[in-house]
C-alpha cells in the first residue's frame, strides 16, 4: 500500500509540477510578448507599436492615388487581394511634407479594429523591448493617440502608437478634402 502510496504522491507531484512550468512558460511568453514593441521610423521619429495592434508588415505596393484626399491619404494599395486605405504617418502627424521613396513599409493595422487601414513608414527597425526603456507620459498636448514617450539605454527617444485610438479617430476617418 505504502508503495502505491507513493507512486500516487509522485504522479501528483509530477502532474503539479508539469502545470505550473506550464503556466510559467505560458506567463513567460505573454510576457516577452507583452515586452516587445515593433520599432520604425516615420518623420525622422523613432516610434513603437505593439504587436498585437499590427498584423502585417509589407512593402508597398502600387498604390491607386485617391481624388479630393486630404495630403496624408494616399490612396487605395491591394495587399493579397485585400483593399487598405493607406496613410503616410509622417505627413499625419505633421513631422514631413513629402512622401519620401526607398525602403517604406506598410504596417497593415490588425483586423479586429474593423478598418482595413495601412500606416506608410520610412522603415522598420526590428524589436525593441521596452523593460530595457525608460517611460514617461506623453506631453500633455500629446495627440491623444500616442500612448506614451519611452527613451532606451543608448539616450534614444521613442514614442508609443496607439493604433486603435489613431484609426478610431473623426480626423483620421475623414480622409476628403
Amino acid at each position: 500500500m505504502e508503495i502505491g502510496g507513493e507512486e500516487q504522491l509522485g504522479r501528483e507531484t509530477l502532474r503539479e509540477f508539469q502545470t505550473r512550468l506550464a503556466e510559467r512558460l505560458r506567463g513567460a511568453q505573454s510576457t516577452a510578448r507583452d515586452d516587445s514593441r515593433l520599432g520604425f521610423i516615420a518623420g525622422g521619429r523613432q516610434w513603437l507599436v505593439s504587436l498585437d495592434q499590427v498584423n502585417e508588415v509589407v512593402s508597398v505596393p502600387e498604390v491607386a492615388e485617391a481624388p479630393w484626399g486630404k495630403p496624408w491619404f494616399m490612396g487605395v494599395a491591394s495587399v493579397r487581394g485585400m483593399l487598405y486605405g493607406c496613410t503616410d504617418l509622417a505627413v499625419y502627424t505633421g513631422l514631413s511634407d513629402s512622401i519620401p521613396k526607398g525602403d517604406a513599409r506598410l504596417l497593415l493595422v490588425h483586423p479586429r479594429f474593423g478598418v482595413n487601414a495601412a500606416f506608410r513608414v520610412d522603415r522598420t527597425v526590428g524589436l525593441r523591448m521596452v523593460r530595457e526603456m525608460t517611460r514617461s507620459a506623453p506631453a500633455q498636448d500629446a495627440a491623444p493617440w500616442i500612448e506614451a514617450s519611452w527613451q532606451a539605454a543608448d539616450g534614444s527617444n521613442w514614442v508609443e502608437l496607439d493604433v486603435e485610438k489613431l484609426v478610431t479617430e473623426p480626423a483620421f476617418l475623414e480622409a476628403g478634402v
